[in-house]
């Protein structure tokens, strides 16, 4: 019996900290921002793409766009907190490691499944001692399509103590706007007020 006790003394502490989707919208639960993760995003379909050589500045540009004071503002309007902690090394590393000849393909249902984005979660080696029981907040960059026209991205929040998906959300909306960045960034910013029917689904 005394044995029992010590076991589950041992382990309430990893009970505790273990985040569930209740607690994605909870103030009281820190959230860190780890940006935009293109490392599985497809263009589709691959010859209405031109500027191929340049993709790579894309992808730095729209998590530049994703740290600009309004989408910061946005975010902590619809996470209800005062301070959201930004960290976007990790996904900088793996965007710079893409190889752009790659990105395109013609198929234009391409979509990413639940246990890929888990590795890709695990890919961004993110230090879970600097951000023990945090909740994580990833955009999952999924498919840019000019056929449709539609963009997808994954939603992904998740514990950063265990490296787990607590909710993923696979969003689409159609591209607008002006240039190449405008007219795909709007995709992010959609899938940033789309946050609160997330949140409304959860209730």
């Amino acid at each position: 019996m005394k044995s029992l006790l010590i076991i589950a003394v041992f382990f309430m502490p990893l009970l505790t900290t273990a985040q569930t989707k209740k607690d994605i919208f909870n103030p009281e639960f820190p959230l860190v921002f780890f940006g935009a993760d293109f490392s599985q995003v497809q263009f589709t379909k691959e010859e209405e793409f031109t500027n191929k050589p340049e993709i790579l500045r894309f992808f730095v540009d729209c998590n530049n766009l994703l740290k600009s004071p309004g989408y910061q503002n946005l975010l902590r309007k619809k996470m209800h907190r005062d301070e959201i902690e930004y960290d976007f090394s990790y996904v900088t590393s793996v965007n710079e490691s893409i190889d752009w000849q790659k990105v395109y393909s013609d198929n234009i249902d391409y979509s990413i499944s639940d246990e890929e984005i888990e590795n890709m979660i695990n890919r961004l080696n993110i230090n879970q001692e600097t951000y023990k029981d945090r909740i994580g907040l990833l955009l999952c960059e999924e498919n840019y399509s000019k056929t449709k026209p539609l963009g997808t991205v994954a939603i992904v929040f998740f514990g950063v103590n265990d490296l787990k998906p607590i909710l993923i959300k696979h969003f689409s909306c159609k591209p607008g706007g002006i240039g190449f960045l405008n007219y795909w960034g709007i995709i992010n910013l959609n899938a940033l007020v789309y946050l609160k029917k997330i949140e409304k689904e959860l209730r």
